[in-house]
């Protein structure tokens, strides 16, 4: 069982990709894993954001149409007697 006193970070990445081969890779090597999705905007922050675009562009385009295209933060958590192993199979550094 992987808890917060046993546990180390292996990944924190953007790409749901990267995420999805960790995962297959730790499956794979029978490495018990824990995952961690985070929305990288809260409620408060994605309506001051969305109200900003409305009203520099009057009711056009909005600003976060195209700014900020991270939207989640992927963390994937291993025990961390098997962190080496975990970062050797997943080839991360």
């Amino acid at each position: 069982m992987i808890t917060i006193l046993n546990r180390r970070r292996l990944l924190a990445d953007s790409s749901s990709e990267m995420a999805a081969k960790a995962r297959e890779a730790l499956k794979a090597a029978n490495i018990p894993y824990a995952m961690k999705t985070v929305q990288n905007h809260t409620g408060l922050g994605k309506a001051l954001h969305a109200g900003a675009g409305v009203g520099a562009y009057r009711g056009g385009m909005p600003a976060s149409s195209f700014s900020d295209p991270i939207r989640y933060v992927y963390f994937i958590y291993v025990r961390k007697k098997d962190l080496a192993k975990a970062k050797e199979v997943c080839q991360i550094r």
